[in-house]
């Protein structure tokens, strides 16, 4: 790959995983979105004020379910509070890690599955990939910070819908909704106590 430097600033960006289309510039502090192969100022990344985390990007965690690395960190705030979403490989697949008050989540993007907007109210139930899932909550979250590498472009300041669900056992799945779309994901509770460094 070669080297690419921030729009804003000029300075080095670190290089790219094959799987990124948005970087923070460390310099600046500008987020920066690959287009076509082409480098755009998307933004500022925000403050992401620096306290003890689980999760720390580009180093290994060991969970149940094998080493996970994070390489993008979105924090969200939901008004009462925030959570930290860690986008990452694990095992060579590629994933969200979510913390949010000492919850674990570990899930991955469903592709296909289309959900509609009654989906997100509570009691709500869904069917993904033969499992029935219940809607625990509804609610909306800001993205006001991210770092690191992230598959999708996410601005800061902007809001979505999301709506969590809880299937058999620790199974969970979550939905996103914003204006001309939406995302799902399947995964699992983590047991905080089974997060150790790899």
């Amino acid at each position: 790959m070669t080297q690419r430097s921030c729009p804003n600033c000029g300075a080095a960006l670190p290089e790219m995983l094959a799987h990124a289309r948005m970087i923070n510039c460390e310099f600046c502090g500008s987020s920066v979105v690959l287009d076509d192969d082409v480098l755009r100022k998307a933004g500022e990344a925000g403050e992401m004020l620096d306290a003890p985390e689980l999760v720390t990007i580009g180093r290994a965690v060991r969970l149940p379910q094998g080493q996970f690395t994070a390489w993008g960190h979105v924090r969200y705030d939901y008004g009462l509070g925030h959570w930290d979403e860690y986008y990452g490989e694990l095992n060579g697949d590629w994933c969200w890690l979510s913390v949010d008050e000492g919850d674990i989540a570990l899930q991955f993007k469903v592709e296909g599955k289309g959900l509609v907007a009654t989906d997100f109210r509570p009691l709500a139930q869904v069917e993904i990939g033969g499992t029935k899932y219940t809607c625990t909550e509804t609610d909306h979250a800001t993205a006001i910070a991210f770092r690191g590498q992230l598959p999708e472009p996410v601005a800061i300041g902007d809001t979505h819908r999301y709506a969590n669900f809880q299937g058999v056992g620790a199974r969970i799945a979550s939905a996103e909704m914003w204006d001309g779309g939406h995302a799902l994901f399947v995964g699992e509770w983590i047991d905080p106590f089974d997060l150790r460094p790899a």
